[in-house]
């Protein structure tokens, strides 16, 4: 690896919802924050940084990233063009509309109800819903963070969330907010997601020793391992 690509031409993003990424201490830690630092290693990078931050900050880095390489973990995103790429997929998770314990949102009374994700998406999330919603059965609304989508949920402002079960079940906990039985949907697919900016020396070189840096950690089950110590296995797949 050339000089020029050391742990400064390399950008790390995860996103800032526990357990995924947050800070203990000051110290960046979650799922998404371990794989990435193991990505990093298996590149022999020196001094990298998991920075833990919003996700519309870390969509905007990766769509106008001018130089170097940007990488993340997240699930597919339809503003996503040729230009980022998802090889290979990290984990699977359990997705799922939540709802207050006093106001449950189910298969059998949906209709009406007004459901936040993180991206103001269905599909990503399952068919069902994305059904729900193209007929106008469910009003999707859009959440910038997972702790408003719970805030909002607490107000009366929505009556359902959808996202990843297990991040909405630990935030749930941590906000003292009581959950009905979740209304599944689906196991969603996270990528290692990456962008190289324009004129990159030897980007099919970088793209090509990422993903096998990734399908590595996978066959050795290190990423499996780091998933199922901040969420058990039962949530993951639920």
């Amino acid at each position: 690896m050339s000089a020029k690509h050391s742990g400064e031409f390399y950008r790390f993003y995860a996103l800032n919802s526990k357990p995924a990424g947050f800070k203990e201490g000051g110290e960046p830690k979650g799922y998404y924050v371990d794989i990435l630092k193991l990505v990093a290693q298996r590149l022999k990078l020196d001094d990298v940084e998991v920075n833990v931050v919003p996700y519309p900050r870390i969509v905007n880095e990766l769509l106008h990233n001018e130089q170097g390489v940007v990488i993340s973990c997240l699930f597919p995103n339809k503003k996503f063009d040729q230009s980022i790429h998802q090889p290979i997929a990290v984990a699977s998770f359990q997705t799922a509309v939540v709802s207050i314990a006093d106001k449950p949102f189910t298969w059998d009374n949906f209709e009406g109800k007004r459901v936040a994700s993180l991206r103001g998406a269905s599909k990503v999330y399952g068919l069902k819903l994305y059904d729900a919603a193209e007929q106008g059965q469910v009003t999707i609304l859009s959440a910038q963070t997972y702790s408003q989508a719970l805030k909002l949920l607490e107000a009366g402002r929505i009556d359902g969330f959808a996202g990843n079960l297990g991040i909405i079940s630990n935030l749930a906990q941590e906000m003292e907010i009581e959950l009905a039985q979740p209304a599944y949907l689906t196991s969603a697919k996270s990528y290692i997601t990456i962008s190289i900016a324009p004129n990159t020396d030897n980007a099919e070189q970088i793209l090509q020793d990422i993903e096998l840096s990734v399908q590595q950690l996978l066959e050795s089950g290190e990423i499996q391992d780091i998933v199922e110590s901040y969420l058990p296995k039962a949530i993951q797949e639920r």
